[in-house]
């Protein structure tokens, strides 16, 4: 083809047609010059597809750990609001009307399950953390989707800041224990297996506390009163933050397709 193109041209020249030989150049000029941008335009077309591609695999595995995140989150919020209303606030309501006969094996039922029956809080967040603070993140190409990821970050943040102050305060309660009455009274008396091995392990003298020393103690009920307060901010956190992942999860259903 080049070959021929040559030949032309100098066809053209040997025969003194100028005219014709510069309007010919031009011409081979104009699809060189097309070649190239159907080239670059095929290039361009190829390079967007396999970020589609990536975009895609991206967003489909966040949104496998948003579902997945989810089931986790309304486990937690049953688990949290069944000890918030079934245990802490029981509890805080003895000590507001001053019940004190109320039995030892009751009392330590409600403290285990009000200070020491939380886990510990652990979303699945590691696709989330790994794109927002990533390269992919550049990758999605909804800017709206970006929008409400970076919203669901704080959110995040705010339900493992107050989740921690649940764990901080068990870490109070059993001081509190320990120095009112010893914590292996307590410990002794627990309904949890785990905890009733260790405790009965322990050399101890006969232990024995009075339920009516705790409710009655201004401490105590400080301490209590600040569990609830944290009980109840939690809750609130973890609810914004299904709803966010909802959000999210509705917009990736809405505009992809897998």
């Amino acid at each position: 083809m080049i070959k021929f193109f040559k030949n032309t041209r100098i066809t053209l020249l040997a025969e003194g047609k100028t005219s014709k030989y510069f309007k010919y150049a031009i011409g081979e000029i104009v699809l060189v010059v097309i070649g190239i941008l159907i080239a670059l335009q095929i290039n361009n077309w190829n390079e967007q597809r396999q970020e589609n591609i990536k975009e895609k695999q991206i967003v489909k595995s966040l949104y496998d750990e948003f579902a997945e995140n989810s089931d986790y989150i309304e486990e937690r919020l049953q688990h949290l609001s069944y000890l918030s209303e079934k245990s802490s606030k029981r509890l805080l309501a003895l000590c507001i009307e001053n019940h004190t006969d109320i039995s030892e094996d009751s009392l330590v039922t409600l403290l285990y399950n009000t200070f020491l029956a939380i886990p510990s809080y652990a979303p699945k967040v590691s696709t989330f953390k790994r794109i927002i603070n990533n390269e992919e993140y550049n990758l999605i190409q909804h800017d709206s989707l970006k929008a409400l990821m970076n919203q669901y970050q704080p959110i995040l943040d705010f339900t493992y800041f107050t989740n921690n102050f649940l764990q901080v305060d068990e870490q109070g309660f059993w001081a509190y224990a320990r120095d009112k009455f010893g914590g292996i009274a307590l410990g002794l008396k627990s309904v949890t297996p785990i905890h009733k091995r260790l405790f009965d392990s322990i050399p101890h003298p006969k232990a024995f506390f009075n339920p009516n020393d705790i409710i009655s103690d201004i401490a105590f009920q400080n301490i209590l009163t600040n569990h609830v307060l944290f009980f109840g901010y939690t809750i609130n956190r973890l609810n914004e933050l299904l709803e966010q992942n909802k959000t999210i999860r509705d917009y990736i259903d809405k505009h992809y397709e897998f």
